[in-house]
Order: C-alpha cells, then structure tokens, then sequence
C-alpha cells in the first residue's frame, strides 16, 4: 500500500571464532560426525557444571568497540526456557539484563550517496542449540548434538530499516566489519552468521509500529531480500482488504520464495528468564576494554579513504574489506613495492580467486606479499607479462616459488628488448602482406590481429603494448619508403 511503509529491525547471531565451545571444552569444528564433540556439559547432564569460555569473551567485547557500543562492566547470564529436541538443558543460556554490550550504530549508504546510521539496542553473549536431522528413510528426526553450546553473539538492532534493500546492506557491512575484525570467520553455508528478521508496516508519518512478523533463521542475503519483500507484500495485501496482521514467527520457504507461519510470537515473559545460578557475573575489567580497544583496525571508512588516495576506488578497494586477511596483505605488499594499482591487480585477478576455492586467508597462502611485490616489479620492469603471469600464478601460489627464478626457469621471461620485437614484427608483416595493406588502408581493426601473430610466434613472451607500437610504425615506415 502506498501509504504504508515498512519498520525493519534484525536479530543477527554470529558464530564467534573460539576453538572451543561456549561453556565446556568441546571443539566447534564442523563437519564432525554427528554427536562426537560433545561432553555432559553441552549435552545437559545432571550435575555437570559449565565454565566460560574467556576468548568468547573478548570477542564479544571487541565486536562491541568496533561498532560503538558501550561494554558493561558486569553482565549475566540467564536461562531462557524452552523446549526442543534439540537443547538438551531445556533452556538456552543467554543473556538478558544487562547484555555485555549496548547501544552502537553501523552506518550505510544509500543509493542518493547519503549514509543512514542504524542504531544497536544490544549485543549479547547466548551459545547455540543443536541440530534436528529428519531422516526419510527411517522417517524418524534424529538430534545432531554438534552445535549444542557453540559461542554466539546476537547483535539487535533497533527498528531503523525500511526496506529489503537496506537489511541486506546493513547485513553485508556487518558481515565484512565481523569478518575483517577476526570476531567470526562468517561461513553462512555453515550456520555461522544468520539472522531473523522483524517486519511490520504502519502509515507513513506515524511513529507507532505496526504488528510484526519474525521470520528466523535466515542463512543468505539474498534470502533476506526476498523474505522482506514477500512479507511486505503479504502485509500489505492484509491491510487493504481489512483483514489482521497477527503477531506470529515465520518460516521463509527459499524454494516457493513465500514466508509461512510457525507459531504465535513469543515474548520476553514467555521464556521465563532468571538467572543463571551456574555461572558467576561476566566480568570485563577496564584494561581488557583497553587491550581490545588499541587492537582494533581502522575502520571501514578509513581504509576506503586510505585505498583510494592510493588509487585503489571504492567499488573494488571492498574486495580488499571483505575478504579475511585480504587488506593486510595487500599493505605488506605495497609496503615492499609501492604500486598500489598493480598489486590489487595481481590480487583481484590471481591470488584471492584461489584463496576463496581454498578457503583459505590470503596471508596463509605459500605466495607470501613479499613475493607478490616482486612479481608486482617484474611486471613493471617488462621481465613479466600477463599471459606468463597467468600461466605460472597458480604454481607460485601452490609451492611459493620466486616469480623471477621460476620466470627464467620456465623461459617464460617477457621480451621488452625493442630489436627482439622488431625481428618478430618483419616476419608477421612479411607473412601477412594483405592484412598489411588492409592496415595501411585504413581498417585499424587489423592490427590486433598481426599483433595476435607476433605473439603466437614470441609464445606469449612479447610485451603486448611495445608489440602493437613496433608493428603499426614497421607497416608504416614501410609505406613511407615506398611512397
């Protein structure tokens, strides 16, 4: 409806990026087989007390900073009742009042260029259920007890999002601030950075909210975008025919693109949340603040800026943001040879493609920034071309080899000597005399193909741009002294 605007507010859980779990000692790896991470503290055993995880901690605290938060000094944990197959306490254990962090903001940008802040209500510390595996061959579900007590912060938004467009951008940005900050490794596919969404609708103008919907568990962007936009849609069909928006939770069906009703909503008071007694206060002393606070990296907006004064522009310098490890290299690199262009070429086109397919941070990989640096000069200097480059990349990267030697080993080394080309250039010519003239005739689009020629001939080894110079001025030269 046309008069009607959409109220967004999101819950997003992070994994966070600990070796263990939240309250015992259990790994978080995934992939294990079902039920062998576990011990009698994620699995609810009477009597089994649980212990916290200090680097969950930390991280926690740290997401806080980087996003302007203020970190309680005290904060505690509290049961939150319910009942699932697959929490085995019968209760989650989360937090309530106070959180470890509240308020922040994140900013976005809008499409008009102007940025719009969305502010944070909270970020809390809570560990995770299990997982429900529906078998149908046994057609039984069985519980997957793996997940059970992995460490999570939710970070809460106030309701300050109004439209698909801006949830998924807000998402995107925390997604890449999370990831970039070492807080959460952010692997959707695995469960590790989701979110519910709160929708409602109300008349434009009007401060009041309208009845909301919550749609959980919410696993891609780009399932985000459509689950609002179908929701806007279901709402809004609602109201103009005068029927009721109930206040219920939603699950978005990705193959049919609709959103369904799970249940009625909950609120605070249906969990019946008190205290944990197992677990003492959280307690974040003011120089651990301090330790986290100095440890964080420019921020977002820096670095764009810093990126771009070295030439790098804003919708490619992102690339360098969001992926892990991805900047650091890149200043390592630049710091060894100071051509910014050059080496985010080398990285957007050869290097992060295979750390993507390997999942792996870009300064884990064998082809270290120092070598890329050299690369980087040999590129500049003509001992290396593009298609050598592109030909060798992925042995480099695999054995860490150096460009230069591997270069020669190879004989793949660039020809940039002007004679060399030249002594290449008159056989081409004296091979293709029409194609020549063609040239001469003014069909410039010739031209690619005689260098195309010489660059079969040299194996790829001739600079490309001398390559094209040296052939036009032969033709034309020739022409000249004929003339």
């Amino acid at each position: 409806m046309e008069n009607m605007e959409p109220v967004i507010g999101l819950e997003i859980h992070a994994q966070l990026k600990t070796k263990t779990k939240l309250f015992c000692s259990c790994p978080t790896e995934f992939g294990a087989p079902p039920n062998t991470n576990i011990c009698e503290i994620c699995t609810g055993q009477p009597g089994a007390l649980p212990r916290m995880n200090a680097r969950a901690l930390e991280l926690a605290a740290k997401a806080g900073l980087a996003l302007g938060s203020r970190v309680n000094e005290f904060s505690l944990f509290s049961r939150k009742n319910y009942f699932y197959p697959d929490l085995p306490n019968g209760f989650q254990t989360s937090q309530l009042d106070p959180p470890i962090c509240e308020g922040g903001s994140l900013a976005i940008a809008l499409e008009d260029g102007s940025r719009k802040t969305i502010r944070l209500n909270r970020i809390h510390l809570e560990d995770d259920a299990g997982k429900c595996l529906h078998d149908a061959r046994l057609g039984a579900t069985l519980v997957d007890l793996n997940r059970a007590g992995t460490p999570l912060i939710e970070i809460v938004t106030e309701p300050d999002l109004n439209s698909s467009k801006e949830a998924v951008d807000f998402l995107k940005s925390l997604h890449s601030l999370l990831v970039r900050l070492e807080v959460t490794d952010g692997r959707m596919e695995e469960g590790e950075f989701r979110c519910d969404v709160n929708i409602s609708l109300r008349p434009k103008g009007s401060d009041k909210l309208g009845v909301r919907g919550e749609i959980k568990n919410l696993n891609s962007f780009r399932f985000v975008g459509q689950a609002v936009e179908y929701e806007i849609r279901r709402q809004s069909a609602l109201y103009r025919d005068n029927l009721p928006v109930r206040q219920e939770t939603l699950h978005f069906d990705s193959v049919k693109g609709e959103t369904r009703s799970l249940r009625s909503k909950e609120e605070a008071h249906d969990y019946r949340y008190f205290p944990q007694p197992d677990l003492p206060p959280v307690y974040v002393s003011p120089e651990l603040v301090e330790r986290l606070r100095e440890s964080l990296p420019e921020s977002r907006e820096d670095a764009l800026s810093r990126l771009s004064a070295l030439g790098v522009y804003e919708g490619r310098a992102e690339l360098l943001l969001d992926r892990p490890g991805a900047l650091a290299y890149f200043d390592k690199a630049y710091g060894v040879y100071p051509d910014a262009s050059r080496i985010f070429s080398l990285m957007e086109e050869h290097l992060l493609p295979l750390c993507w397919r390997d999942s792996r941070d870009p300064l884990s990989a064998p082809f270290g920034p120092e070598k890329l640096a050299t690369l980087a000069r040999l590129m500049e200097e003509g001992l290396a071309g593009r298609r050598s480059v592109k030909e060798l990349f992925p042995e480099m990267y695999q054995t860490g080899s150096d460009p230069e030697a591997l270069l020669k080993a190879k004989g793949l080394e660039q020809i940039s000597d002007d004679e060399a080309i030249l002594a290449i250039a008159r056989e081409v010519v004296k091979s293709h005399p029409e194609e020549a003239a063609k040239y001469r005739a003014g069909q410039d689009k010739i031209l690619s193909f005689l260098v195309g020629k010489l660059m079969k001939l040299s194996r790829g080894r001739a600079d490309p741009k001398k390559a094209s110079g040296i052939i036009r001025d032969l033709i034309l030269h020739d022409e000249a002294e004929k003339s």
